[in-house]
């Protein structure tokens, strides 16, 4: 399994998080997506975390390249600034 940390940032952190709610939603239906949930540092503002578990890498890669990226992305892009993701393997 995999965690993935996404940590964006952004030009309008309000608008953007509406766009991240429904983006994270629909990507719970995603294949191998067990989770992910949006998240913010007040003290940071402008940024937006994703923490993402995925049953793999692959599952992962596959999201990005599929509806519900390319669904959600167009208009979150108009506030990305940039980011990072973080992969971390699961231990069980």
């Amino acid at each position: 399994m995999t965690l993935i940390i996404t940590r964006n940032q952004v030009n309008n952190r309000e608008a953007y998080i509406k766009l991240a709610k429904a983006f994270a939603a629909d990507a719970r239906h995603d294949k191998g997506c067990r989770d992910m949930k949006v998240c913010v540092d007040e003290k940071e503002a402008d940024y937006v975390t994703f923490v993402s578990l995925w049953d793999s890498k692959e599952d992962f890669a596959a999201h990005c390249q599929g509806q519900t990226f390319a669904k959600h992305i167009p208009g979150m892009g108009l506030y990305y600034a940039g980011g990072t993701d973080t992969f971390l393997e699961v231990l069980e």
